[in-house]
């Protein structure tokens, strides 16, 4: 008896948990006490694992209808939110509860042979029925975390809801032989009864642990995934960087010749030699590689970067035509997002246009009709490849790379814009657009 009252008490536990957990998914806390729900948990745990000492539902249904109130009452108090929804959602999941102990129930008597009516006097047939109901509860516990975005793992989801189905199916299936055992061999025996129930408790944990294990392993796969995104950025901070202080000492020494160079183009002036002046001058702007392009943004941020990625295409031998019709027009997207999308726009066009003949790649920057545009057209060798109508990537190495394109889109979606794609007649073309508002102006101040 003590041994069932503890079993009780942990599957009330388990219920008590999920239902206020579940909750919590809907609905911010309004207790700022960090361990509130699980004391009102443990409590609310010992009023159901009395009441069913003592009671049972058929005969005290009242009893257990005030349980449910109390269930209720709690979470509007530890929970802030709508009163009529919390109500809807926590009746719903009580439902729940039953309609999973009802079908582990049917599922057990009708694979074990054993009658519906007399479970609760068989401790065996019941504490199977338990097992594989609360088996179900935690996988749908586990859905939900998911489906809101609480336990969220972004590129592996379809993989890990297919994972997820295929071992729900193996148990559900194991738990279904182990049924059948029940009622098609001699349990007679106390030793066998007990194997039976350990295997079913055994397959249950099993599934349970590898769905933890599996969800470890994607987060981890995640978190080095954005590491390495991380390292990748810091990279090409630096190099920046680089070429900013080279810059800047190529302007200290510019600085330091600047007198001779006016006193030599004034004494031309003086002597009215202009082809002198003009000779002078270009030369010493081939001598300085200098390559004027139009600004793009006020503070030059996205100016030197273009600056720094032209400059990287053409120590590869190509060429890029970059042409921009922004003037004095304000602009409110991050210029460290318009930074990666040009990154990741010409990282893709270089690697590319190094196995091409035709060593050139246009690309665009502009504003119309209050929205950011960059676009970019280069030729390409070889098939890309593809998934349904996407690109997954243009790259060779299919398992490293590919979440270049995947990033564009995310930026492009986080400023309500989108990303277009058009590959034919081996020429690449992407389109971005991005709403230029002030609103993002506006949070970013914040």
């Amino acid at each position: 008896m003590d041994t069932w009252i503890l079993i009780e008490v942990f599957v009330n536990f388990l219920q008590n948990y999920i239902i206020y957990k579940v909750t919590g998914l809907f609905y911010t806390r309004r207790l700022s006490f960090k361990f509130s729900v699980e004391i009102v948990i443990i409590i609310m745990t010992l009023m159901l694992t009395g009441l069913n000492y003592y009671s049972q539902i058929h005969s005290n249904p009242l009893l257990y209808f005030a349980y449910c109130l109390l269930i209720f009452i709690t979470a509007a108090i530890i929970y802030k939110g709508n009163v009529i929804s919390k109500a809807v959602i926590i009746f719903s999941l009580i439902v729940i509860t039953g309609i999973l102990e009802l079908l582990a129930a049917v599922l057990i008597t009708t694979i074990g042979g054993f009658d519906i009516n007399t479970i609760q006097e068989q401790n065996n047939v019941r504490l199977e029925v338990m097992i594989i109901s609360q088996t179900l509860y935690v996988y749908f516990y586990m859905f939900m975390r998911k489906r809101f975005g609480k336990d969220k793992i972004s590129f592996f989801n379809n993989k890990y809801n297919i994972l997820v189905g295929t071992i729900l199916i193996l148990t559900v299936i194991t738990m279904i032989i182990l049924g059948w055992m029940y009622g098609n061999i001699d349990v007679t025996n106390e030793s066998i009864g007990k194997t039976l129930l350990i295997l079913t408790l055994c397959v249950s944990l099993l599934s349970i642990i590898s769905i933890t294990l599996m969800n470890q392993v994607l987060k981890d796969m995640e978190e080095k995934h954005k590491n390495e995104m991380e390292l990748q950025q810091i990279k090409l901070e630096r190099v920046y960087l680089e070429d900013v202080n080279t810059a800047l000492e190529e302007i200290r020494i510019l600085r330091h010749d600047m007198r001779g160079e006016l006193a030599l183009i004034h004494g031309y002036n003086e002597l009215n030699q202009k082809d002198k002046i003009r000779a002078h001058i270009e030369k010493k702007l081939h001598e300085m590689d200098v390559q004027l392009i139009p600004q793009i943004d006020n503070e030059n941020i996205i100016t030197s970067f273009l600056n720094f990625k032209i400059k990287e295409a053409e120590s590869k031998n190509i060429n890029v035509e970059l042409t921009s019709n922004i003037n004095d027009e304000e602009i409110y997207i991050d210029k460290g997002d318009i930074c990666r999308i040009i990154n990741n726009i010409m990282n893709n066009a270089i690697e590319a246009l190094n196995e091409c003949d035709e060593k050139r790649m246009k690309l665009f920057i502009g504003i119309a009709g209050g929205y950011l545009i960059i676009k970019s057209e280069n030729p390409y060798k070889g098939r890309l490849l593809t998934e349904g109508s996407k690109i997954i990537t243009i790259k060779r190495d299919k398992t490293k790379h590919g979440y270049g394109l995947k990033s564009i889109n995310n930026i492009a979606e986080k400023y309500k814009g989108f990303m277009s794609i058009i590959y034919e007649e081996n020429r690449f073309k992407i389109d971005v657009e991005m709403l230029n508002s002030e609103v993002y102006k506006n949070a970013a101040a914040e």
